[in-house]
C-alpha cells in the first residue's frame, strides 16, 4: 500500500515551459505540480469523477516551495508526491522534484480542501464521506500558514481574463505567479531565479474582475497581496512572499 501512496511522473521541459531566459517559469512549475497531485489522486479513487458525484471538486488553499534550481528547457523534471495524514479541514500533499540522475530541484507541501460545486463552501474531510489514505515518510515541509495583511507601496490593477480561468471557473492558481513576475522587469528576471515561496489563495477571483495587486520588493523578498472591492468584505483574493536568488 505505501508503494501505491507514492507517485512519479516525468516531464520534459520543452518551449511551453520556460520563460524569456529559458529557465521554466514558475507557473510552470505549479501546473506540473497540479496535474502530477490530480493524476494521483484519480489512481487512488479521489480524483475529480469520485467528487462530482457528491458534488465536490479540489481546491488548492496555500502552497510552500523551496526551489534549489529551476530546470531549463530540454531537461526532464521527475516530480514524486504523496498525500499527507489530513487535519480537521485540508489534506496536504507533498512532492518533491529531481533530475533523473537524482539532483534535487525542489520540495513542497499543498494543502487542498473539498470545495462544494453549488455553494462554493469548503466540506470538512470528516463530513464529506470520502477517505483518502495518507503516508508520512520523514523530512517534509511542515504545513504552510497564513498570511497577515499588510501595507504596500505598490499599487497595479488587473482584470481577470477569460484564458486565465481553469475548468473550475475561476483563475487558475497557477496564473497568479504569472501576475507575480509581471511586476518585474525582464531585467530582474534575467539575473535573480525564485528560491522560495509562500502563497494563500483566500477568495475565488471571477471572469471580470478587477484585483489591486498591492506589493513590495525589498532585499529579493517581494510580497504581494490581491484585493478587489466586495459587498460582503471577502476582498483579499490571495498573498504571498516570493524569495529571489541572485545568478
Amino acid at each position: 500500500m505505501a508503494t501505491e501512496l507514492i507517485y512519479s511522473k516525468s516531464t520534459l521541459v520543452d518551449s511551453t515551459h520556460v520563460d524569456r531566459w529559458g529557465r521554466m517559469r514558475p507557473s510552470a512549475l505549479l501546473e506540473i505540480m497540479q496535474e502530477t497531485a490530480c493524476d494521483h489522486a484519480q489512481t487512488l479513487g479521489v480524483g475529480r469523477e469520485r467528487l462530482a458525484e457528491q458534488n465536490l471538486f479540489w481546491a488548492i488553499v496555500r502552497q510552500t516551495l523551496e526551489i534549489c534550481r529551476l530546470p531549463g528547457i530540454g531537461e526532464t523534471l521527475v516530480t514524486e508526491t504523496w498525500p499527507g495524514p489530513p487535519s480537521r479541514t485540508a489534506f496536504p500533499r507533498y512532492m518533491t522534484g529531481r533530475t533523473p540522475q537524482g539532483e534535487l530541484l525542489f520540495r513542497a507541501v499543498t494543502l487542498w480542501l473539498f470545495m462544494d460545486y453549488g455553494t462554493r463552501a469548503m466540506v470538512l474531510p470528516g463530513a464529506s464521506g470520502i477517505q483518502v489514505p495518507s503516508l508520512l515518510r520523514g523530512g517534509e515541509l511542515a504545513n504552510p500558514t497564513g498570511i497577515a495583511p499588510r501595507e504596500y507601496p505598490n499599487l497595479e490593477r488587473r482584470r481577470v481574463r477569460y484564458s486565465e480561468l481553469d475548468c473550475n471557473g475561476h483563475l487558475s492558481n497557477t496564473k497568479y505567479l504569472n501576475w507575480m513576475e509581471d511586476l518585474l522587469p525582464g531585467e530582474y528576471h534575467r539575473n535573480h531565479s525564485l528560491s522560495r515561496l509562500h502563497i494563500c489563495y483566500l477568495n475565488e477571483a471571477l471572469e471580470g474582475q478587477e484585483i489591486s495587486l498591492n506589493w513590495a520588493l525589498e532585499d529579493d523578498r517581494l510580497s504581494l497581496e490581491g484585493r478587489r472591492d466586495q459587498e460582503d468584505g471577502a476582498n483579499r483574493v490571495f498573498a504571498l512572499r516570493a524569495e529571489y536568488r541572485n545568478l
